[in-house]
């Protein structure tokens, strides 16, 4: 009894925290909307009506009250998953139709990461030495090493086939967030339903399949490493086992922010672990170090030979600095600061320590005498990542490399299409915030494993991680779809809950 008091406490704990988290998006989301002008990346914060964002809100929820009654009819498993196999096919084809419709090519980073992959294919190794852009960001080998492989089958700098790769694992996270939606649940059928409904209305997942970085499929692979995860959990398979391995350590290869995930899980097997001493939660602990470092180790072995390890990595240090800063009024913004100051001390990783620690010194400074302007700072660098609906999923992705299709172009052109989906995302995302908030008060009291908490847990910690590192919205975006299987949680607890007044209004 002690031991399961012990991991009730951290669900409380946790619950708490994560209460005041949601408390606060959701406040700041009735107030406020963070836009881009789809040109530009910086996002512009404007002050909305609470009025109107209430009463945006108030209709979705009367809207999905009576889809929820509609999803009582759904009584078998065949039709349940009938309508999953639609979902699913229904993302693919949305997913492929934008990836064709709007005929986006890569820049910037994007195209940095397609150049080395090509330069690598042509055994030009450059990219490695010292002051090189894979040097200083070594965090983007995976991605070259994966663009490589696609290069290699279908042709030198064939990012589409990256694209379609994106688009074609779009099901997969359907299909990930609804197993874990059920799993959660133990099989609600409102909640799944509810599911599907928020999943493909996510404007951001198909806007990103052309996006030729890390930042979708490794969040695919996160989510169903969970799936795989959970699964475990609840009934052991040595398959399942394999397969959340493979799928945490290639995520976290693609995209080094998955690493929050990799801690969230680590944090609820070891809880479980210490306080159940469970032979199942060693295994599986294990099986994520194992994952983790294991594709890692691959992936740098298989480069040592033409690797000549004299380039050195910005250190994080530096960006934590970065993201201090306020240039222009932009908390947290890139500034290129990491850049300039790795380039100034010649790639010395210990001079650059030096000087990231001394301005951090500064900075620290300033917040203990200002404390005001550290507030400020910090609720405006909040609100540029979090309460930005759209997810920078167009400015991200609006070069296009050709013609495009006309109801992209409007979208791109900023006309009616976008502003509907604009509309849209924001009561997806006072949803998404409102939902997980009431859920999280509504369970204050009821113990759950720490474990059906995981998702969240990384989100929190991404939100942690997001006040202290560079600031862009899109490095927020992950965090979403992390989100969405409570978001369907909530959703169907708040329709319960309406459906428990109305009773007691009836028997009075």
């Amino acid at each position: 009894m002690k031991k399961i008091l012990c991991e009730k406490n951290f669900y409380w704990i946790f619950n708490i925290l994560a209460t005041l988290m949601f408390g606060v998006l959701f406040y700041h989301c009735l107030g406020k909307t963070g836009e881009n002008d789809y040109v530009y990346e910086f996002i512009h914060v404007n002050n909305d009506s609470v009025v109107l964002n209430g009463l945006l809100l108030f209709l979705s929820i009367v809207v999905l009250y009576f889809i929820g009654k509609i999803s009582s009819r759904i009584t078998t498993e065949r039709r349940r998953n009938i309508i999953l196999f639609t979902a699913c096919l229904l993302a693919a084809v949305f997913s492929f139709y934008w990836v064709v419709a709007s005929n986006t090519k890569p820049v910037a980073d994007q195209m940095m990461i397609c150049q080395y992959a090509n330069a690598f294919n042509m055994d030009d190794f450059h990219g490695f030495d010292k002051g090189q852009y894979l040097a200083r960001y070594s965090q983007q080998l995976g991605m070259v090493t994966l663009l490589r492989l696609i290069f290699a089958i279908f042709g030198e700098s064939n990012y589409r086939a990256f694209q379609y790769l994106c688009a074609a694992m779009v099901p997969l996270l359907v299909l990930s967030g609804c197993m874990i939606v059920r799993i959660l649940t133990e099989d609600n059928i409102k909640a799944e339903i509810y599911y599907f409904i928020f999943i493909l209305t996510c404007f951001p997942m198909y806007a990103y399949t052309t996006f030729v970085y890390g930042d979708l499929i490794s969040t695919i692979l996160g989510v169903f490493s969970i799936w795989m995860y959970l699964s475990c959990m609840k009934h052991f398979s040595w398959l399942r086992l394999g397969l959340f391995a493979v799928s945490i350590g290639m995520g976290v290869a693609l995209r080094k922010n998955l690493l929050i995930l990799v801690v969230a899980i680590g944090i609820v097997t070891l809880i479980k672990l210490i306080f159940a001493r469970s032979i199942k939660s060693l295994i599986i602990l294990a099986a994520l170090v194992v994952g983790v470092a294991g594709i890692h180790t691959l992936l740098w072995e298989s480069y040592r030979n033409v690797n000549s390890g004299e380039g050195r990595e910005i250190p994080a240090s530096l960006y934590i600095v970065m993201g201090l800063n306020d240039d222009y009024g932009r908390a947290g913004w890139h500034n290129a600061y990491e850049y300039a100051v790795f380039n100034e001390v010649g790639d010395d990783v210990k001079k650059a320590n030096e000087k990231a620690f001394e301005d951090l010194k500064m900075y620290l400074e300033i917040y203990k005498n200002d404390p005001d302007y550290m507030i400020d700072f910090f609720v405006r660098k909040m609100v540029n990542q979090w309460i930005s609906p759209m997810y920078q999923s167009i400015a991200m992705n609006n070069e296009a490399a050709g013609g495009q299709l006309q109801p992209v172009k409007n979208i791109f052109a900023g006309g009616k299409l976008a502003k509907i989906i604009e509309v849209q995302m924001k009561a997806f995302q006072l949803l998404l915030y409102g939902s997980i908030f009431f859920l999280l008060i509504i369970r204050r009291r009821d113990y759950n494993s720490i474990e059906s908490y995981v998702l969240l847990i990384a989100v929190f910690g991404g939100f942690l991680f997001s006040l202290m590192w560079e600031a862009k919205t899109r490095y927020v975006m992950p965090y979403l779809f992390m989100q969405i299987p409570y978001m369907a949680i909530g959703v169907n607890e708040f329709t319960d809950f309406w459906n428990r007044i109305h009773k007691r209004e009836d028997n009075l």
